[in-house]
């Protein structure tokens, strides 16, 4: 199993971020070993930044067949660093426990995330918002990339990414056609 990351498929958090969007998708990838269930994030590392995703999981067909919500953390400052000497983000994208996820559920086209910190929105966004729908994206991937069965997609973040501090309480939610279907907590320490 493989998770691949795809970077600025909604327009407004290229813009926040002082990004222009890509023609089309791009796509990074973190180990395997980056990924854990929500519960405890701990932010000694620096300046993490959320970014809440929709992240599907492949079935045999190389077709979403489950999704989640999930936080792709991020160190921001080593990113920007490394963007600037036009390096890889490995450093900044696949350190441990970076690729936060909840329970599988079935997919669902219609599925939006939102992610509350201290009991305030930060993140609302829905598969429409989207630059690419998720098949062009699983389309475009899936022309270089070894894809297989039981590969996980983190399928972009919506505006509204920020550090996360010691204390905050995050509260992530997926939601289909506005009815909520998961929750999940995490704390920052």
């Amino acid at each position: 199993m493989d998770v691949w990351c795809a970077i600025r498929t909604y327009p407004d958090h290229a813009t926040e971020l002082g990004n222009v969007s890509p023609k089309e998708p791009v796509f990074f990838i973190k180990p395997t070993s980056s990924l854990v269930n929500f519960g405890e994030i701990d932010v000694s590392l620096g300046d993490i930044h959320h970014e809440v995703e929709l992240v599907i999981k492949l079935g045999t067909d190389l077709k979403p067949v489950e999704m989640t919500v999930g936080l792709d953390l991020t160190r921001r400052s080593v990113q920007d660093n490394l963007k600037k000497s036009r390096l890889p983000w490995t450093e900044a994208k696949g350190f441990k426990n970076s690729a936060v996820i909840g329970d599988w559920v079935e997919y669902d086209s219609s599925a939006s995330v939102t992610l509350d910190i201290n009991d305030k929105r930060v993140q609302d966004g829905s598969l429409e918002e989207m630059t690419w729908p998720i098949d062009k994206l699983i389309e475009k991937l899936s022309r270089w990339a070894p894809l297989t069965s039981g590969d996980i997609l983190f399928t972009g973040t919506p505006a509204g990414v920020g550090i996360l501090r010691h204390g905050d309480a995050l509260r992530a939610s997926l939601y289909v056609k506005n009815k909520l279907i998961l929750e999940h907590h995490a704390s920052i320490i």
